[in-house]
């Protein structure tokens, strides 16, 4: 893998943000190019990152940016109406509550309630997560829906419609490997249902994963249904293009071939991103 490599990181955050960044979202764009990539997915735990992309697209040429929304409390949580104007502002990608999520864990000094829930009581979905499946479904072009945060038994809530209803939907289980939700036997039994699983280098930049678990994890699923990332952006973690051929470059000397790398990294995303 050379610095001249064609990825897209499809997961990444930048200022403007209530939490410190390593870059603004046009340097890091700038970054992003002068490494030769394709592009990113700007992602953001406070809303969308619509106006970010498109005012950094003025600026940055010669760089794919990808905007995506983040269903949390601040945007309304599970609101139809959020998912309706972030369609008509061309989103790619719709993360599920992530902070906010009941599920969530942390021990960060977190201010926010950490309150939704996609399923009620008894396990059904609440009737606003299906409105929000159905409108992404009817949607005329690519959009991709990450669980975020959500547990287990809500994913595959979501999951079981999206194939029982035959809902045209890109799933994507977020960073399965930075959290104990998803075991690998997990992520394989829903990436052969249909369901991409992200492979993102923040799970082995906090420990949480060794490279070494990460390509063996790779070679379980099968590279056409992984997506690569780094979830970087903090400020002290190297610059997220730095830490995308980084990751690329390990996966490559652990056994993952420089296709599957490809596959991972540019074509899987590109799909997933096509409108």
């Amino acid at each position: 893998m050379t610095s001249e490599a064609k990825l897209i990181d499809f997961h990444v955050h930048a200022d403007p943000s209530f939490w410190a960044r390593k870059h603004d979202v046009i340097e890091l764009a700038k970054r992003y190019r002068d490494a030769g990539m394709d592009g990113f997915v700007l992602k953001s735990h406070f809303g969308s990152t619509y106006a970010q992309t498109t005012l950094t697209s003025n600026h940055v040429s010669d760089i794919n940016l990808y905007p995506s929304l983040t269903l949390n409390t601040f945007t309304g949580g599970f609101n139809p109406s959020a998912v309706n104007l972030a369609l008509e502002q061309d989103i790619s990608v719709i993360w599920l509550p992530t902070f906010t999520a009941a599920n969530h864990e942390t021990d960060r000094n977190f201010p926010f309630p950490r309150t939704l829930t996609a399923t009620d009581e008894s396990g059904a979905l609440r009737p606003e997560v299906e409105e929000i499946l159905e409108i992404i479904s009817d949607a005329d072009r690519t959009v991709t829906v990450g669980n975020g945060h959500l547990g287990p038994d809500e994913t595959e809530a979501i999951f079981d419609r999206i194939i029982d209803a035959d809902l045209d939907i890109n799933f994507m289980i977020t960073h399965p490997d930075s959290y104990d939700y998803f075991t690998i036997e997990d992520q394989v039994e829903l990436s052969e249902r249909g369901a991409y699983i992200e492979k993102c280098y923040r799970s082995v930049t906090t420990n949480r994963s060794s490279i070494e678990e990460m390509a063996e994890s790779i070679a379980a699923i099968g590279s056409s249904r992984c997506v690569l990332s780094t979830d970087h952006g903090q400020p002290d973690y190297i610059s997220p293009p730095q830490a995308l051929l980084e990751f690329s470059e390990l996966l490559e000397e652990h056994g993952v071939s420089p296709a599957e790398v490809t596959e991972m990294g540019y074509e899987v995303p590109s799909k997933l991103l096509t409108n």
